[in-house]
């Protein structure tokens, strides 16, 4: 795996930066070994070379994406949660908040208030994060009285640090019930294991390690 800063955008500043927000890239390879279909759609030339951050809204605006994501977990939006909510719905819904979604996320950045957006993933986090980097979500979007966007990440240090490792669009209440969730939890675990492999605790040591893996 390797990593792409996203914020801000050069390198120079990321000392002087008060927040920096990395995103990882994961090879073909790579996916299919967390657990990605070999014919998925993500796998496709058109996001195969994006990182995690900058290819979740490229899906997202994708038809074939959409079509394929709502015909494989249809069972899923046709329980509660979802409101047994229609295919035509679905791709309205998700059109209307996408650009909105990376609008904000960009500008919480840009205003040093990203971490605003950030919760522990669990207790687990929660209970550890004064001392250790932790699992955190970022919930985005609107749809149906629920916020079903989702991003993953690594914070590395509390208001300082963060490495985004995946996203999806949330089916289920309980992410260990779907699929795709699943996915991104072992995306998470991998991350987490190589930072905490290479010791990396802060944003300085993060920023160490990204001019080293470079």
């Amino acid at each position: 795996m390797e990593y792409d800063l996203i914020y801000p955008e050069c390198e120079r500043e990321m000392l002087d930066a008060s927040c920096i927000v990395a995103a990882v890239y994961f090879n073909k390879g790579e996916l299919i070994d967390i657990g990605l279909d070999s014919d998925a759609v993500e796998l496709d030339d058109a996001f195969i070379d994006e990182n995690e951050f900058v290819k979740a809204f490229k899906l997202w605006k994708s038809p074939l994406y959409l079509s394929d994501f709502y015909d494989k977990y249809q069972s899923f939006l046709e329980e509660e949660y979802w409101h047994n909510i229609t295919e035509e719905d679905f791709f309205r819904d998700v059109g209307r908040s996408v650009s909105r979604n990376m609008d904000e996320l960009v500008e919480k950045m840009e205003n040093n208030e990203f971490s605003s957006l950030v919760e522990p993933l669990d207790v687990e986090d929660e209970d550890k994060r004064l001392y250790d980097s932790i699992r955190v979500k970022i919930k985005q979007g609107t749809i149906g009285g629920h916020y079903p966007f989702r991003f993953y990440a690594i914070e590395v240090e509390e208001n300082k640090c963060y490495v985004i490792t995946g996203a999806t669009i949330k089916v289920h209440k309980d992410m260990g019930k779907a699929p795709n969730t699943k996915l991104e939890l072992e995306k998470l675990r991998r991350v987490y294991d190589e930072l905490a492999v290479h010791d990396v605790k802060t944003k300085d040591m993060f920023i160490d390690y990204l001019e080293e893996t470079e």
